[in-house]
């Protein structure tokens, strides 16, 4: 069992790998075998197909991307506010660009995938739900009681596939760098959301860990291929 489960996690780390270099339309189940220094039979008695293969490294990468976002709540000593909400997910996806990839949809490496039926992406639950988010920190004193938070939550939804596509983008004068928009949508949102007397950050920061607790558990479904979880 413990050597299924190392040829599966040395499996999905090589996808990853190559799913960055050259893409998905161009990657073939023989390249994944390569890789891994393995017969192609023995990748296709752990994944059955290439797409398989694929929605198991998207559910690995925002498993590990749950993880990593946390851990960077955890070690902000302002976590609890909104704004810390952004600048965990900005951490976390900065050591993770394959997790970048996989929540900006990012057509170079996902190519046609991306437009399949019935393909991981048309089922993925959402990690951050903003409305209730906010909703929830209004009700514990991180949001001001005035927020009009459906409003909120909408105006941040739309902003955020923008902040995540900095991470895919190149700086070349029209996308600016992720740290600089990072600094601006902090500003933004401290100045209008927080209560006057300041948010109730212990408060908040429960309420956002026990959130990614909840998609944590989501991603944590069995991957496809085989009958357990692999440990990162």
């Amino acid at each position: 069992m413990g050597e299924d489960r190392e040829r599966k996690r040395t499996i999905l780390d090589a996808t990853a790998e190559l799913l960055l270099r050259i893409g998905y339309n161009k990657l073939t189940m023989g390249d994944v075998a390569d890789a891994v220094t393995l017969h192609r039979g023995l990748v296709y008695l752990v994944f059955k197909s290439k797409d398989e293969l694929v929605e198991a490294v998207v559910h690995d990468q925002l498993r590990r991307y749950a993880d990593a976002w946390r851990e960077h709540l955890e070690a902000d000593p302002r976590a609890g506010s909104v704004a810390s909400v952004y600048r965990a997910m900005m951490g976390a996806l900065k050591t993770l660009p394959l997790a970048a990839a996989i929540v900006a949809r990012a057509e170079d490496v996902f190519g046609k995938y991306l437009r399949k039926r019935g393909s991981v992406f048309e089922r993925l639950p959402e990690i951050s739900r903003s409305h209730d988010f906010l909703r929830a920190m209004q009700a514990a004193g991180a949001v001001h009681r005035d927020v009009d938070v459906r409003a909120a939550a909408y105006i941040l939804d739309a902003l955020t596939p923008a902040i995540r596509r900095t991470f895919q983008e190149p700086d070349d004068g029209d996308v600016p760098p992720s740290a600089t928009v990072l600094a601006v949508l902090e500003k933004m949102i401290e100045c209008t959301l927080p209560p006057a007397k300041g948010a109730d950050l212990a408060a908040g920061k429960a309420i956002l860990l026990n959130l990614l607790t909840s998609a944590r558990s989501e991603f944590n479904e069995v991957s496809p291929g085989t009958d357990m979880e692999v440990r990162s």
